[in-house]
């Protein structure tokens, strides 16, 4: 069964929920169900050394997870290259990495009607970065 995994790196146990039903509504649009929620608390530690980024690499592994969401890109990444080398090691175990702001993809045509493009464009890592930034 494919499932969906929400990795939250954070001290703010006020907010986690929120932060968590935001990832899961990001999961849920694309009728991915989430099989667990992974929270780290030490945002100073690479990732390679949290526990909860453990699991979440050990959970792509086996092979069912397809799609570990995040907040933001803060949440395990200082800049892009970090981010596309996280991204990179669970697309080798079948699973891609998102935040909960990334666009849904626009499935293609099938009736020979033309899609048209999301309402809202796809944002720059900085722009995404500024924007949650203030909602944390």
């Amino acid at each position: 069964m494919r499932s969906a995994i929400v990795y939250i790196c954070s001290t703010d146990k006020i907010s986690s929920p929120l932060m968590t039903g935001w990832c899961r509504q990001r999961a849920a649009a694309e009728n991915i169900p989430v099989a667990e929620v992974v929270i780290d608390s030490d945002e100073l530690l690479p990732p390679a050394e949290r526990p909860g980024w453990k699991r979440v690499t050990a959970l792509a592994d086996g092979g069912s997870v397809v799609m570990v969401v995040t907040l933001d890109r803060t949440m395990l990444a200082i800049g892009r290259k970090d981010w596309d080398g996280l991204a990179a090691e669970l697309a080798g175990h079948g699973a891609v990495l998102i935040t909960h702001r990334t666009p849904i993809p626009v499935p293609p045509p099938t009736d020979g009607v033309p899609q048209h493009a999301p309402a809202f464009p796809a944002l720059s890592p900085s722009e995404e970065l500024v924007g949650v930034g203030v909602q944390r």
